[in-house]
Order: structure tokens, then sequence, then C-alpha cells
């Protein structure tokens, strides 16, 4: 029997404090402009990327490549964004949230959250559903920035929210895992980890993939909430996992992977990486792990054994390039040119990235490295296609 949707609507708190609340914030903390960095071009559609680097927000393109805009933040966030494409949405370290018009770098709007905003923004339909530290949730108009409804939870929430067709999925702290009815805003149901929960689950198909502080991965059915394995795995899941065909592959600290089968969450694999310690050093591609060790290797998940370093891959598509150019006949290249081209097309990447990588389109991963790079990485061809200097 369905309960009735518990979070408890607060018209009061969305119609006087949203509104009020936002002058009232503003005139606290300081106020900043979208500076416009270069001009957006009709070729830039489908290469719009945001990313987080040196306290601001960026837009990049990765047509021309270059950012067409910032906006100072305040911090560090991993992932304060989601778009739909003509909008992006985001929020800054005072908790306030915008509406930007990416092509033009305009605020359409903007407001302040009631409380601290943990996760990245979640776009549902005609709504952005905010979710705050102390589990409160706020659903906002996307056209014009107005709290349609603002709930109060049951705990604090530390994780994304996750869609899957009519239901949201919460993740609390206190390990329940509670999914709602987006349309009848009820519960659908609930799930008790027994473990404080502060990473993301992984949606995958119509399965939810999550572990806890009680050391110990799930895997339930979304539609249900019915556990399809419980897997205890001997340390807590304090770090992104990825999910693959066959593995769920974790992270742990002193450089231990360690892989689940994704059929009944068994171990598979226990590996260590000498000298790394896992933090945003890593990213999944469709059948293989990337690992910054520093160097930058690709790893398969079903045995841990490497695939390539792609400083040997990338040397070795430089000499090919080198021999073809020769066999045609085209103009010698000088050493000059050689050194140009090893730096700007063929180059090695060993510096960490600072934040967690992030994917566009299943196609390409980027980030910005310590070495203050930014750099986009294509799955398809195995190749580093940008690097640009952000300082």
């Amino acid at each position: 029997m369905k309960r009735p949707f518990t979070l408890y609507i607060v018209v009061f708190l969305c119609a006087f404090c949203a509104r009020s609340g936002v002058r009232a914030q503003e005139e606290l903390f300081p106020v900043f402009e979208i500076e416009k960095l270069n001009e957006y071009r009709d070729e830039d559609v489908g290469f719009l990327v945001p990313f987080v680097y040196n306290g601001y927000v960026y837009l990049f393109s990765l047509a021309q490549p270059n950012p067409i805009w910032r906006l100072f933040i305040g911090g560090d966030i991993p992932r304060p964004f989601e778009t739909d494409g003509d909008k992006l949405y985001l929020f800054d370290i005072y908790n306030r949230m915008y509406a930007v018009d990416m092509k033009r770098g305009e605020v359409v709007w903007k407001l302040s959250a009631s409380e601290e905003i943990r996760a990245s923004p979640l776009v549902l339909d005609r709504y952005i559903v905010l979710a705050m530290a102390k589990g409160i949730v706020q659903v906002i108009d996307r056209e014009n920035g107005d709290i349609i409804d603002s709930y109060s939870g049951e705990g604090e929430i530390y994780t994304d929210l996750i869609r899957y067709e009519n239901l949201i999925v919460v993740s609390y702290k206190s390990g329940d895992i509670v999914a709602y009815n987006i349309e009848s805003r009820r519960r659908e149901w609930t799930f008790h980890s027994g473990g404080i929960v502060t990473v993301s689950p992984v949606l995958n198909g119509d399965m939810l993939y999550f572990g806890a502080w009680n050391r110990t991965m799930y895997a339930l059915d979304v539609r249900t909430g019915e556990p399809a394995w419980v897997s205890y795995v001997g340390k807590s899941i304090t770090r992104d996992f990825l999910v693959f065909e066959r593995e769920i592959m974790l992270f742990f600290a002193g450089g231990e992977l360690l892989a689940l089968s994704r059929m009944d969450g068994s171990i598979q694999l226990v590996q260590y990486v000498k000298g790394v310690d896992f933090s945003y050093n890593y990213f999944g591609g469709p059948d293989r792990l990337y690992l910054f060790t520093p160097d930058f290797v690709a790893i398969d998940p079903s045995d841990g054994g490497v695939l390539f370093n792609y400083r040997d891959r990338a040397f070795s598509l430089f000499k090919e390039m080198l021999f073809e150019n020769m066999l045609e006949g085209e103009e010698p290249i000088t050493e000059e040119k050689r050194a140009e081209i090893l730096n700007e097309v063929y180059f090695s990447v060993n510096s960490y990235p600072i934040l967690p990588p992030l994917t566009i389109c299943g196609k390409y991963v980027y980030f910005v490295a310590e070495d203050s790079h930014l750099y986009v990485y294509d799955l398809r061809r195995e190749f580093f296609i940008i690097k640009y200097p952000m300082s």
C-alpha cells in the first residue's frame, strides 16, 4: 500500500522566504556578473561544455576551442550545474541558484535557496529539483525561477537525485533510499540499508547500485526497491564507483581496486596500484577504466590488466604519422615542427584532475588538471583532442 508523500509542503516558506529572502541575501553577499570571454558562434552548438576551475564556472566551446564566458561561484564545487541544452542551471557557495542562457551568457533568473545546496540540480520536465543538505527539496519552475513546492525531508542529503521514468530516487545520509512518484507525489518504496550513504548511487538500466559506510554494496530493482543482491566488501564506500557491463569497480585508500560481479555482487578481483590514492584521478569508458598513476593508463575491469599506457600509445601514433608523411612524399617535418606536434597533438598527460572528470554525450571526457590545462579525451578514438591552457 502506498503511503502519502511525507515531504511536507511548506508553501509559506516558498512564497515568502524564497522571494523576500533573495533580496535579503543579495544585500549580504557579493554579486558577480558574467564575464564574456569570446563570441558565441553557430558552430558551437552541441559543443558547449561547462566546468569549474579556480572558483569559476566556465562555459567552453570544444569547436573553437575557447571559453565563451565565466561566472564566479566562490569555490571549486565538483559539479554545481546541469543543462537542458539552452540554459545552464548552477549554484554558488552562497546557495544562490542561477539559470543562464548559454549562448548569450546572460542570467535569465536567480534565486536563493533556503538551505545549503549539496547535490547537482536535476532537470525534470518543466522543473528544476534541488536537494538541500538538511533534506529540503525544492521544485523550481525552469522558465522563471519561481519555487513551485518546497518539501521538508527525512534527513540529510549528500548525493545527487536520480530520475527513473516517473520516479525520483533520493538517497539520505541515514542510509534510507526512497523513491517518490513524480506525478502523484507519493512515496513508492523505501529501502533501509543501515549504513551512512555519502556517494551518489548509479542507475544502469533498471538497476540502482549504491554503497554505504557499513562496508556493503547493494543492487536494487529501481522499480520496486527490492534488493537483487547485497555484498559485504569489507570497507566503507566513500569514493565514486564505476559500473561496467559485467563489473562494478570500487576504489579504496592505498590504491586498492575491487571488482564486483554485476550479476550477484560477488568479489571478482582485488588489486593494488602502487603509489596511488584515489580521489578524482579516474573515470570510466564503455568497457575500460582510465586511471592516472600519474601516467594515464587504460585498465581492463575484468582482470585489472593494463590495456595501454597513453604516453606509449601517443608516441607510437606520432611515429606512424611521420612514417606515413614520408611514404606520401609530403614536405619533410623539421625538428621544430616535430617538437610542436608532440606538444600540441601527441602530448602525454600525467597531471591529476582537480575535480571529477565530466562526460558529454558519452563520447568525450573532459577535466582541468593540476597543471592548469583543460584536457578533452575522445572515448571513440582513444585520443586526447584538446589541451587548453587555463592560466
